[in-house]
C-alpha cells in the first residue's frame, strides 16, 4: 500500500471516529441539560466549546490532518482537555459494563458540566468546581480539578438525606431540584465572595508540633 493510501485510510478512520464521539457527547449532553432544567437553558452542544480532536499516541490529530496539536503523554493522569473526544469513546465503550462509573467518564462529565454553567453565569474556579461536583457525584470518581471545599460541598447536598446511589437519572425530579438548590449556592458565591470564604473555609485546625 503506498503512503498516500495509508494516510487517506487513517484520515478516513479518524473522520469516523471524529464524528462517532461528537454524536455521544451531543447525546451526554442533553442528559446533562434535562438535569439543569431548572437553573436554566443551557443550549445546545457545541464542539466549537471544546478541544475536539482524535489522539494517535502523543499527538492530537486536529482537522485539517496537516496541523496536529503536540499533547502530553499519554500515560498522564491529565486526560482533559485535550483527551475530551478520547474518553468519550472510552466511556461509551464500557458504559455496558461499567455504567458512568468510570475515570473516562468522569473527565467527560468534568468538561461537559464545566461548560454547561459557564452558559448560565458561573465562571473560573466556580464553573470549575461545579462540573467537578457534578462528575463526582455521577461517576464516583473524584477529579484533580476544582477545589476541594466545593466539590464536596456538591456531594454532601446531593447525597443530603439519600443513599448514595450513583445510579440516578437526569430527568428525575429529584435530581433537577437538587441541581438547583447546588446551583444557585454557587451563584450567591459568585455575587458575595465573603460568604463563598466563610462557608467554605476549612474547618481543619493545625496543631503545632512539640519539639
Amino acid at each position: 500500500m503506498q503512503l498516500e493510501d495509508l494516510i487517506k485510510e487513517q484520515e478516513t478512520k479518524n473522520h469516523k471516529e471524529l464524528n462517532e464521539a461528537l454524536v455521544i457527547a451531543e447525546r451526554e449532553w442533553e442528559k446533562i441539560r434535562t438535569s439543569l432544567e431548572f437553573c436554566g437553558d443551557i443550549g445546545p452542544f457545541d464542539k466549537e466549546d471544546f478541544m475536539v480532536g482524535i489522539i494517535e499516541e502523543d499527538v492530537i490529530v486536529r482537522q485539517p490532518l496537516s496541523s496536529p496539536t503536540k499533547s502530553v503523554s499519554g500515560y498522564s493522569p491529565t486526560f482533559y482537555p485535550m483527551y475530551f473526544l478520547k474518553n468519550v469513546l472510552l466511556m461509551d465503550e464500557k458504559f455496558e459494563d461499567m455504567g458512568y462509573n468510570t475515570p473516562e467518564a468522569m473527565y467527560v462529565f468534568l468538561e461537559l458540566a464545566t461548560k454547561a454553567v459557564s452558559r448560565l453565569g458561573l465562571t473560573g474556579n466556580l464553573a470549575m468546581g461545579f462540573g467537578s461536583g457534578y462528575a463526582y457525584v455521577r461517576t464516583g470518581w473524584i477529579a484533580e480539578k476544582g477545589l476541594t471545599e466545593e466539590r464536596d460541598f456538591f456531594y454532601s447536598h446531593f447525597y443530603k438525606g439519600r443513599t448514595v446511589d450513583y445510579n440516578w437519572e437526569f430527568f428525575w425530579n429529584s435530581v433537577k431540584e437538587r441541581m438547583e438548590t447546588i446551583f444557585n449556592k454557587f451563584s450567591e458565591w459568585k455575587e458575595n465572595p465573603e460568604t463563598y470564604n466563610k462557608e467554605t473555609k476549612s474547618s481543619a485546625k493545625v496543631i503545632p508540633m512539640m519539639v
